[in-house]
């Protein structure tokens, strides 16, 4: 004979159908696991079924019998029905498991490992995502020549996002928020020397400095040029950019960003706006809002 009405979902845990208790004494018994009323077990002691609420109760693990005491002679045995009337809820605070599956509607669980592939129709949307982006927004103007700076974007920069609000501002660091994981760093920065109409830059450098201890910085990766004199026609502003896969190690690690210049005795700045590298005198704001000074970091894994 057909259901009517919506089939019931299997539920994620696996009681066993049949718990033998012959051997028990006294009036309270010890089930294997918790039942929520007497209904949820069939009780039979010498092959008679007893009556729920009449001859026996239940909490929890426990099973009170009343008006009647067993002996260790009695063939005594439950029958669980739980397993027609189990939520199909996935307890929070139990890690999930699975080889493969499909799921059409909302799952959350705190851990969880899947041994095939996960595959989804919609978007996947992790609540743990870690993302930062910092964009220079102010000249940092008047830098000493060939001395090397670190990007002020604490000072005259702008954080545009920051999914853990672990930027470091006094130090103008991000703290990665994960000691395993993978990140994807990436850098750029726009140079220009203080004397742009001479064009007086020789020789420019970006460096992403990372710190595993938090404090102590060290040279990661980057990128560089020298520009050849030609004739004494040297450049006025040049863009360095690049990125890279970084794995995390400690849970105090900071990353940071360094620029260098060479200008044949000016100054030189850090840019704020693609206008300011190319000395446009057009009077079309081209690039005025288009930034060339920034550092993101991803975590991809």
């Amino acid at each position: 004979m057909g259901y009517i009405g919506n089939q019931q979902t299997e539920g994620f845990s696996k009681i066993p159908p049949k718990q033998d208790l012959t051997g028990a004494t006294g009036t309270s018994l010890t089930l294997s696991h918790a039942v929520s009323s007497p209904e949820s077990i069939d009780l039979f002691i010498n092959n008679v079924r007893q009556e729920p609420t009449e001859s026996y109760t239940t909490d929890g693990t426990t099973v009170n019998l009343v008006g009647y005491s067993v002996a260790a002679t009695d063939d005594i045995y439950v029958v669980y029905n739980s397993l027609a009337q189990q939520t199909s809820t996935h307890p929070s605070n139990q890690a999930l498991q699975a080889t493969t599956g499909t799921f059409s509607s909302a799952l959350s669980a705190t851990t969880g490992t899947f041994t095939g592939d996960v595959s989804t129709t919609g978007d996947f949307k992790p609540t743990g995502k870690e993302y930062f982006h910092v964009d220079l927004t102010t000249n940092q103007s008047g830098l000493g020549d060939n001395t090397a700076h670190i990007v002020d974007f604490g000072g005259i920069g702008t954080v545009k996002y920051d999914t853990k609000s672990n930027f470091d501002s006094a130090n103008d660091a991000y703290l990665l928020d994960s000691s395993d994981g993978v990140y994807l760093i990436s850098y750029s920065i726009g140079f220009k020397s203080s004397a742009v109409t001479t064009e007086t830059i020789q020789d420019v450098g970006a460096v992403v400095r990372i710190a595993t201890d938090g404090t102590t910085f060290a040279d990661v990766n980057g990128s560089g040029a020298h520009l050849m004199n030609n004739a004494g026609d040297e450049a006025g502003s040049l863009t360095l950019s690049g990125s890279f896969i970084y794995k995390s190690t400690t849970a105090t690690t900071k990353v940071h960003l360094y620029g260098y210049a060479q200008t044949a005795g000016a100054n030189y700045n850090m840019t704020h706006e693609v206008e300011n590298l190319i000395n446009n005198t057009s009077g079309n704001a081209f690039g005025a809002t288009a930034r060339p000074t920034y550092l993101s970091i991803v975590r991809i894994a």
